[in-house]
C-alpha cells in the first residue's frame, strides 16, 4: 500500500528542497521526531545518514535513515530502517505558476513476521502523515526567502 499526497507551496522548488534538506529544522514541522544523531558528516547529499526517534502512535521506534536519491530541487529520496520494518520516501518537486508541486509518496514494509502488519503500518502513517505537506507548506511559507 503506498501512501501519497500532493499539495502546491507557494515557493520556489528551491526554497522547498532547502526546507527538505534541512534537518536542524525538520522537528519544526515534523512534530513526531523527537531526536536526531549521528548525522554523516558533510553537506546533505546523496549517501547522507543518521538516526532519528520518532513517536510513532504511542511508541518510540529508532530508525537509520539515509539519502537515496538527491536531485535538487527536484527530488529528494530516503530510504528507512528499523528493527521492525523498513521504508521509501520521496518528494518530487514540479514549478508551476503558482510555486511548487510537491507529491510525497511513502511505502514501508514489515521484517520478519512484522511482514503481516505491512499494511496496518502504512495505514497508521498514512493517518500520521496525512498532513505532511501541510505542516511543509507552513514552513516553507513562513521562511524568509
Amino acid at each position: 500500500m503506498t501512501f501519497t499526497r500532493t499539495a502546491m507551496i507557494a515557493a520556489s522548488p528551491e526554497r522547498v528542497f532547502s526546507v527538505l534538506s534541512d534537518l536542524g529544522s525538520s522537528r519544526q514541522w515534523m512534530p513526531a521526531i523527537q531526536r536526531i544523531d549521528g548525522v554523516s558528516p558533510g553537506p546533505f547529499r546523496l549517501g547522507t545518514s543518521w538516526q532519528e526517534t520518532r513517536k510513532a502512535g504511542k511508541r518510540m521506534m529508532q530508525s537509520t535513515l539515509t539519502v537515496s536519491s538527491f536531485e535538487p530541487p527536484s527530488k529528494l529520496g530516503l530510504h528507512v530502517e528499523a528493527s521492525v520494518m523498513k521504508g521509501d520516501l520521496s518528494f518530487r518537486l514540479a514549478p508551476k505558476s503558482a510555486g511548487t508541486e510537491v507529491t510525497y509518496v511513502a511505502q514501508m514494509w514489515g521484517k520478519g513476521l512484522m511482514r503481516l502488519m505491512t499494511g496496518t503500518m502504512n495505514r497508521m502513517m498514512s493517518a500520521e502523515d496525512d498532513d505532511i505537506l501541510e505542516r511543509l507548506r507552513s514552513q516553507v511559507e513562513s521562511r524568509r526567502p
